[in-house]
């Protein structure tokens, strides 16, 4: 397929992994800039992601290509924290039970210990009773069903199980047993070790994907004209195809397609993602945490999670760079400057600084987040990605599979779909 005329709505990482290894394609973004999600901003002299991000990935290539990027800060030992109702403790929580207070920890560990007999051998149906298999009832109810009210603001008996992998792990005995005991040092967690540049923010091992690559940027899709081959965008141009790969969230590609039909439309109808905000200040005090980022269980706190750029980076500072993350859904439409301003106060009461510390601080609305693994979405993608081959448009990457993935995975999507198209006839 060689000599095809292919060409690719969006350039995030799943659009630059396709583009670097299918010569000849051109890639349209609706954006100024390339790198979709992974996109940083520099804010008060600080460089902030889209969120918190993070390399741990094993990917030899990957690596290879972010290691020729930019110098990167290796931490060959994470410290990443909880917080709730005051208290600090590792995460993740069911490894470091001893960080509990006695009854907590005597219940956490009971309930443990009871479903690893009671539940031996069930398949669960949904996260709810796969966090109830592989915890048991304490740690579901005191802690991940409060978080993930919080984060994802479906009930857990809606969310399938398909976005787990190396992000929640499955119980190991003997770690939790002896976490229970005594203070352990964290060996489980897939982020123990990981890359981050050190300088620049997370786009900064990112930014050279796109050299080489022919990108149009500011070219904003209006409408897919499959049966024509055609492109139509926003500033009045249109570009041919024979094959079409989208990147872009798919719901917003079958509303550009006139031709789609009603069960396709109601498959994009039951998709659903997050609104994220990020909260990016600036505090005068050096090193408020010694974690990297920690997680807010309080359902009374907006904020999910919180970050420090400045020990991601390795950077030496004597101020102290937080972003706080809030998740909300798709359709809701706060008051920007009290979410700001409320988060700001719940950091100031967690981690112990005054208002007047702070010298810069600001909201950023990402409209189009984290999708939802809810039990909905593997049967509506899978219509819908089919229907689409039937017109000549592949899909990659995290918006395009629907799909809850991370950069690497996202980049290597892409890239596993040129070589695909590559061989075929």
């Amino acid at each position: 397929m060689t000599k095809r005329n292919v060409i690719v709505l969006g350039a995030g990482l799943a659009g630059l992994g396709f583009a670097r290894h299918y010569p000849g394609c051109r890639v349209f973004e609706a954006d100024d800039t390339p790198g979709g999600h992974a996109r940083s901003h520099s804010f008060a002299g600080v460089w902030f992601d889209r969120g918190a991000h993070i390399c741990h990935s094993s990917d030899p290539e990957w690596l290879a290509l972010l290691h020729a990027a930019a110098p990167l800060h290796v931490m060959t030992k994470s410290t990443v924290l909880n917080h709730k109702q005051g208290k600090w403790f590792a995460y993740p929580v069911q490894n470091h039970l001893f960080d509990l207070p006695p009854p907590e920890r005597e219940a956490a560990l009971r309930d443990f210990l009871a479903a690893q007999e009671k539940y031996r051998g069930r398949e669960p149906a949904n996260y709810e009773e796969w966090c109830r298999f592989q915890y048991g009832d304490y740690l579901l109810e005191n802690f991940y069903r409060l978080y993930t009210a919080k984060y994802w603001h479906v009930p857990m008996a809606e969310l399938a199980t398909d976005w787990l992998g190396g992000r929640l792990l499955p119980s190991q005995v003997e770690n939790i047993i002896a976490g229970a005991n005594g203070p352990v040092a964290e060996q489980q967690a897939v982020f123990r070790t990981f890359r981050y540049p050190q300088s620049g923010g997370f786009f900064a091992m990112l930014a050279r994907l796109a050299d080489g690559v022919d990108v149009r940027l500011q070219k904003r899709a209006v409408k897919v004209a499959a049966r024509e081959g055609r492109v139509s965008f926003a500033d009045g141009t249109a570009e041919s195809f024979d094959w079409l790969v989208a990147t872009i969230p798919l719901p917003e590609l079958v509303a550009m397609m006139p031709e789609a039909p009603s069960a396709v439309r109601e498959a994009a109808a039951k998709l659903r993602a997050l609104r994220q905000y990020c909260v990016n200040l600036v505090v005068n005090r050096p090193a408020l945490s010694p974690a990297q980022w920690f997680y807010i269980y309080d359902p009374d706190v907006a904020v999910s999670r919180v970050s420090f750029p400045f020990a991601l980076s390795g950077q030496a500072s004597n101020q102290t760079a937080i972003q706080a993350e809030i998740f909300l859904p798709q359709n809701a439409r706060p008051n920007e400057a009290q979410l700001r301003d409320q988060a700001i106060a719940d950091l100031g009461r967690i981690l112990r600084f005054a208002p007047d510390e702070v010298t810069a601080a600001e909201i950023r609305c990402y409209p189009l987040s984290y999708v939802v693994s809810d039990l909905a979405r593997a049967p509506a993608v899978r219509l819908m990605r089919d229907w689409l081959r039937t017109q000549r448009i592949v899909t990659a990457g995290l918006f395009g599979e629907w799909h809850y993935v991370w950069s690497d995975r996202a980049y290597a999507s892409g890239r596993n779909l040129a070589q695909t198209l590559l061989a075929a006839p």
